[in-house]
């Protein structure tokens, strides 16, 4: 009952979110239905996000391939676009990761902690190269954002996230092994532990990895730019602040409170580019619903992979001891 009840509150949260967001001019509905209006950049918008998925089934496609699970193309991007469906209809971006980890362990009888893992390095190295991306622009533009000590402390936290994160990723490869003996951890924990020394032996796997998170992710914010300015909010922010703040809610938005990030994204975006502006920030918000309703139109495209799904098929081999 307390689970069912997390449940609904979560999806009532979003649209309480959303409606306190229009109450209190925080989100302008009649620059969204501006920017709705126009066609070119909606449809530049799907194009873009039509080609995301395609993208990231071939990171999470290397990842399999490391773990010597042999996933065919096809089905790897028809997972993904059921996970896209997903993250949509349950709360976060989260519920995708699920519903791709069910199907994906099924077929995999034997390797399943590999195979969960593999979903979980695509979640961690999709975030780390946002950060990057984020990193990538903010070393040129570094002088501009300390100018602002919101900015220059935000700044230093995403370059800071970056490191850590890099140094956690390749240290679990190094130690996998040796920590999954620690009897402490649940049994869970230790067989995916076992599994990420299968990356180590590949190095050149998470590099790609990340530098495909980084293509995939510079889509988003080519689309997130294209909304912005539809809703005529993008004419005087600078570079540093854009590719710093949108990568900040981008994550928010896979907190999981809401269904597709809604209620959730307008707050982030809003309160991270009310750092720059006030007039930034009704724009951003402005700007992420259009986004957002682009995101799901392609997301629920995923419902056509779902609805005659049946069994994943996949060849597996035990990774050589290299």
């Amino acid at each position: 009952m307390g689970s069912k009840a997390g449940q609904y509150l979560k999806f009532l949260l979003g649209p309480v979110f959303f409606v306190w967001m229009v109450h209190s001019g925080k989100l302008n509905l009649h620059q969204v239905a501006g920017g709705l209006s126009h066609w070119q950049a909606i449809s530049a918008m799907v194009v873009l996000l039509c080609i995301q998925p395609g993208v990231t089934a071939w990171r999470w496609n290397l990842l399999l391939k490391a773990q010597e699970i042999r996933l065919p193309y096809r089905q790897a991007f028809g997972l993904t676009m059921i996970g896209l469906f997903f993250n949509v209809v349950i709360p976060g971006a989260v519920g995708g990761d699920l519903m791709k980890g069910y199907y994906i362990t099924r077929a995999t009888e034997g390797r399943r902690s590999s195979a969960a893992t593999s979903i979980l390095m695509d979640r961690v190295l999709g975030i780390l190269g946002l950060l990057l991306l984020a990193v990538a622009m903010i070393v040129p533009n570094f002088g501009e954002l300390a100018k602002n000590p919101a900015t220059r402390r935000l700044g230093v936290l995403v370059v800071g996230g970056l490191i850590v994160g890099l140094v956690l990723v390749f240290s679990a490869g190094l130690m996998g092994s040796r920590v999954s003996e620690w009897s402490v951890l649940p049994g869970v924990v230790r067989n995916m532990l076992r599994s990420l020394p299968g990356y180590h032996q590949k190095a050149a796997v998470i590099p790609l990895a990340i530098a495909v998170s980084v293509f995939s992710h510079l889509l988003s914010c080519i689309a997130y730019y294209i909304a912005l300015r539809s809703v005529g909010g993008a004419a005087d922010v600078p570079a540093g602040y854009f590719f710093l703040l949108v990568p900040l809610g981008l994550v928010a938005t896979a907190i999981p409170i809401s269904p597709a990030g809604i209620g959730v994204g307008q707050v982030a975006f809003f309160a991270l580019f009310h750092i720059v502006s006030g007039s930034h920030a009704v724009a951003a918000a402005d700007a992420f619903t259009v986004y957002q309703l682009a995101v799901i139109l392609v997301s629920l495209g995923g419902f056509c992979w779902y609805l005659p799904y049946t069994d994943v098929e996949v060849r597996t081999r035990v990774p050589s001891a290299s």
